[in-house]
């Protein structure tokens, strides 16, 4: 990985998890996933990884939150770091 992009990759911090065998899910209360738009390029990787229908992708990325399981593939394959949890 460019030290450039790793530098600037991820703007917002991994919430701690709980490990699972189903998933990994942020311990936090209330946190849940969040798109920055000002970092999102539209790329559908992170559509590509979701398998819950959690996510649309139309210009920028929007997350259906009745959907989202937390799973944590799209945060984890979004290459601009758009994906945070707050």
């Amino acid at each position: 990985m460019a030290k450039g992009f790793g530098d600037k990759a991820t703007p917002g911090t991994v919430p701690p998890l709980i490990s699972g065998l189903a998933h990994d899910r942020p311990i936090v209360e209330g946190s849940k996933l969040n798109v920055l738009n000002e970092l999102c390029v539209g790329c559908s990787y992170c559509l590509m990884a979701c398998e819950d229908e959690a996510l649309l992708v139309e210009g920028l990325c929007e997350v259906i939150e009745e959907n989202c399981t937390d799973c944590l593939r799209c945060l984890l394959w979004c290459p601009t770091g758009a994906l945070v949890y707050s």
